[in-house]
């Protein structure tokens, strides 16, 4: 069996890029149209963020269980 992180790794460097782009951004305080769409973006943003982290957590546990399994049935034991 060949551990393939491949998945797992596109993941994290989407979302590595995508904190430093969001990084530093500053949040508008007036009450403006503008200003709450940009806010409105910022948070859509940020949740896609957690979404990719979660997602990115979820490859690699998928990796873990399928490397568990084969070591688990190549040792003749029980997972």
């Amino acid at each position: 069996m060949r551990i393939d992180l491949a998945q797992a790794r596109a993941t994290v460097q989407a979302l590595a890029e995508a904190l430093e782009a969001l990084d530093g951004t500053e949040v508008i305080e007036t009450p403006t149209r503008e200003a709450r769409r940009k806010n409105s973006d910022t948070s859509r943003t940020l949740l896609r963020l957690s979404h990719l982290g979660n997602r990115a957590s979820v490859e690699i546990m998928d990796v873990y269980h399928a490397f568990k399994e084969r070591d688990s049935a190549a040792s003749g034991g029980e997972h």
